[in-house]
């Protein structure tokens, strides 16, 4: 009686809401003991950080720790680049020899390390996430 029918084609556009996955690359090149420690501590905490933690009777495994990131500029927020919810740190691998070869200081430790994170967020972005106002980015 109208000369229209229903658009079927609008389950195609929403299958539902979605988990955003991240990944960062960065390269460590300690410039002496005191960074190196720096280094191992920081992809130490890293590795530990996304393991799973046994309960005291091992009767069950509790999840791991989960990550805030941001970027900043300054000390505040960076109000034009996006921003993330809680994640989880899925993947962690670490490069001994980005630059090809094996090479250490004199105490052993690596010239250099790549490291390569791989983040997922824990609940998708809704809509009411982003508020009121244009102050950043968003998501």
């Amino acid at each position: 009686t109208l000369g229209a029918v229903a658009n079927q084609n609008t389950e195609l556009l929403f299958d539902g809401p979605g988990l955003r996955s991240f990944s960062f690359t960065f390269k460590f090149s300690p410039r002496g003991k005191k960074e190196a420690i720096v280094v191992k501590k920081i992809i130490r905490t890293l590795k530990q950080g996304m393991s799973p933690k046994k309960a005291n009777n091992f009767l069950f495994i509790k999840s791991p720790h989960t990550f805030f990131l941001s970027y900043h500029h300054g000390t505040e927020i960076h109000p034009f680049l996006n921003k993330f919810k809680e994640c989880a740190l899925t993947a962690l691998s670490v490069n001994y020899t980005p630059d090809g070869n094996y090479a250490t200081y004199y105490d052993g430790s690596m010239i250099s390390y790549q490291v390569t994170m791989s983040f997922q967020e824990l609940e998708p972005v809704f809509d009411s996430d982003y508020g009121n106002g244009y102050n950043n980015i968003g998501f």
